[in-house]
């Protein structure tokens, strides 16, 4: 989430967007004008949909990945998808499934393969599913990947880099991810070969295909999602702002929430305390959404942690494991 302002109004881009995958697939099988009438086939099930293939890793690779830096904070990693440079994709912890620019499909060969209904930052609609025989990214090979399509193209004014693409659970689920945002680098790990350096292990909740942990905040110990694609520190969801009455007795200025799916109205402003992952932090910048509208209109967290906060410690993911850690910087 990057931030700038307008006057007196504090506007923030969730790039990433949170995307959250919501009720079942869509679609339909279609037959040829001159075939008998059939009986009419159900459409892949999201499950079916989202179904990921092999992984391997190759021998040999370094596990450090080539990483840019956008101007946002956000980091870009390039995979190699069907044997094709596939151009920056975001890194994000927070899209509960990989994304590709609409524009890219046909020129990296993908197969569409039905639709689902996701939930952005401001709002939720329908994309298409497409599969890739195989997706790379470093030391990671991934067959049968699949990959929902989505027009991209409005980030590029934002980052100052073309965007193809959003790597997200399908990738990360499949590795040990070991991300530094201070040092804008990443690397991916066979979880069968991993060894945590230090530091202790937190429980991942993965339910929703994206990583959850417990946090207290000001006394209050709810949810959130670990977000590297939102460049901002802590954001309330609409209906944690009103559970827990976060508007009351703080110091806030209008601002914006916004991403994939639109821009939605919020207040921003701090809170005093926020402990996580067995460390405390004081006096933290947040974002409190005041529309109930696409990934802001979350009932099961409060919210989600994004780069502002992790930044400050090397984040290891374990999807595989559900598990987590914030490494304290050598």
């Amino acid at each position: 989430m990057n931030c700038f302002h307008r006057k007196h109004v504090s506007v923030c881009l969730v790039f990433g967007a949170g995307l959250i995958l919501n009720g079942g697939a869509i679609g339909r099988a279609q037959t040829g004008a001159s075939e008998p009438a059939a009986e009419p086939r159900s459409a892949p099930s999201k499950d079916q949909l989202l179904q990921l293939g092999k992984a391997t890793f190759a021998p040999g690779t370094p596990a450090e990945l080539e990483v840019k830096e956008a101007w946002t904070g956000h980091l870009l990693v390039r995979p190699v998808v069907n044997g094709h440079p596939a151009g920056w994709f975001i890194f994000d912890t927070g899209a509960g499934v990989g994304c590709v620019t609409s524009s890219s499909v046909a020129e990296l060969g993908l197969e569409r393969i039905g639709a689902i209904e996701a939930a952005g930052g401001g709002n939720q609609a329908n994309a298409p599913v497409h599969r890739a025989g195989e997706l790379v990214l470093g030391p990671l090979h991934c067959a049968g990947h699949p990959l929902m399509a989505v027009d991209l193209a409005f980030l590029e004014q934002h980052l100052g880099e073309k965007v193809s693409g959003i790597i997200g659970f399908g990738v990360l689920s499949r590795c040990v991810a070991v991300i530094d945002l201070h040092r804008a680098a990443i690397s991916l790990h066979d979880p069968a070969e991993y060894k945590l350096p230090r530091g202790e292990w937190t429980a991942l909740d993965l339910s929703q295909r994206a990583p959850v942990i417990t946090a207290v905040f000001e006394g209050h110990e709810d949810r959130f999602l670990l977000d590297t694609g939102d460049h901002g520190h802590v954001v309330f969801d609409e209906p944690a702002v009103r559970k827990w009455k976060l508007l009351k007795g703080r110091e806030l200025r209008d601002s914006k929430l916004g991403g994939v799916g639109g821009f939605i109205a919020a207040k921003s402003g701090r809170i005093a305390r926020l402990e996580v992952a067995g460390l405390t932090l004081e006096d933290v910048p947040a974002s409190f959404a005041l529309e109930a509208k696409g990934a802001h209109a979350q009932t099961n967290r409060a919210g989600r942690l994004g780069a502002g906060v992790l930044r400050r410690f090397v984040l290891v993911v374990d999807y595989g494991r559900q598990r987590m850690a914030l490494l304290s910087r050598e």
